[in-house]
């Protein structure tokens, strides 16, 4: 840590001679100012990278890629909106180097992110910015963010914010609650799982030209001060609910009931509708008014299927349905063939029959 340098000319009392008396006032004002000054220096700025520090590259000693997108390594950028560039600097407080996010006239919402593995779910957690300077602190804004369970979204619900701060103060870790005039954005949150994601937010709605911001120094440490809960509890009294519903289920049992039911019903009525061709005999019967060729005796019993087909085949269903008993018994066919000559033939004779009669006459 830098301290600041001191002169002696500013403590020595006016006059052109300084006795013992003067020269030991003098001194012992500069050493109680001195330990004033250093003791609240360190504890403004106190070192996010320090032993408990779990984020291997705080204090961005390396860097990756190369510009516009040159990131300290183990850290990725985000861009919410806008366009920038990121790049290695030397501008800190805690010894170069540092990161630069910067835009020529242009404004921006973006940052860095880094996941943190091997954390302890149900524990505590604190995020720290140590260095975050920018060229015109009032068109900057800057926080610090924590997403429990791992992402590396920075707009999902599930990130923890801390304060922002426009204004002036290039140190963000004061000590004590946030103020303007004391920026303190260290941000704190419940690990879930066993990575947490760390994001650094800077927004730039207005620009005044070129315009810049150095960062560096951002740490994450576990809260010794907080005790663990266990976060395995709260899912074991959440799963003997959904044990109750499986027990449930067994009610379905009963509606497999009436399924069976139905189908016994349905097939006994379609089935016995298949009777329909019973009435082919009844085809028959109308057969017996047309003995009207009595002339031919010993053809009435084959003419009587043939001409009750006559008639009744104009309905178009029965000469189907007769259609297909004649496919059922060739033997039909042939009878109502002969049936067919023998009744021409009683025709021809009647007719031959009538005429002689007339030439009689």
């Amino acid at each position: 840590m830098q301290n600041p340098k001191f002169s002696q000319d500013l403590f020595a009392i006016p006059g052109r001679r300084q006795g013992g008396a003067g020269r030991w006032l003098a001194s012992a004002l500069a050493a109680l100012l001195l330990i004033g000054i250093l003791a609240g220096g360190v504890k403004a700025q106190e070192d996010p990278c320090g032993a408990a520090n779990l984020i291997p590259n705080c204090r961005f000693d390396s860097f990756t890629g190369s510009p516009p997108r040159q990131v300290p390594a183990g850290w990725a950028p985000f861009v919410v909106s806008g366009d920038l560039t990121y790049m290695q600097d030397t501008d800190t407080y805690f010894g170069p180097p540092s990161l630069r996010m910067w835009s020529n006239g242009g404004t921006f919402t973006a940052g860095i992110l880094t996941q943190v593995g091997g954390v302890q779910p149900g524990a505590t957690y604190v995020a720290s910015w140590g260095w975050g300077g920018p060229n015109d602190p009032d068109s900057f804004g800057r926080k610090l963010g924590i997403d429990p369970t791992g992402g590396t979204d920075p707009l999902s619900p599930n990130v923890v914010w801390g304060p922002l701060h426009y204004g002036p103060g290039r140190f963000l870790n004061y000590p004590g609650p946030y103020s303007a005039d004391n920026p303190n954005l260290n941000v704190a949150a419940v690990a879930q799982s066993p990575t947490v994601t760390v994001f650094v937010w800077v927004e730039h709605p207005r620009s005044t030209g070129d315009n810049l911001i150095y960062i560096d120094q951002v740490g994450l440490r576990q809260d010794a001060s907080v005790a663990p809960v266990a976060p395995t509890a709260a899912p074991a009294t959440a799963t003997p609910p959904p044990t109750a519903p499986p027990a449930r289920v067994a009610a379905p049992a009963t509606a497999t009931f009436t399924p069976t039911a139905v189908p016994t019903d349905t097939p006994t009525p379609t089935v016995t509708s298949t009777p329909t061709d019973t009435p082919s005999p009844t085809a028959t019967a109308t057969s017996t008014p047309s003995p009207t060729a009595s002339p031919s005796p010993t053809l009435t019993p084959t003419a009587s299927p043939t001409l009750a087909l006559r008639p009744t085949a104009t309905p178009q269903p029965l000469y189907m349905e007769l259609g297909r008993a004649s496919q059922r018994q060739p033997a039909l066919l042939l009878y109502s063939g002969f049936g067919s000559l023998a009744v021409a033939a009683g025709a021809g004779v009647v007719i031959w029959l009538l005429l002689r009669g007339r030439r009689d006459s």
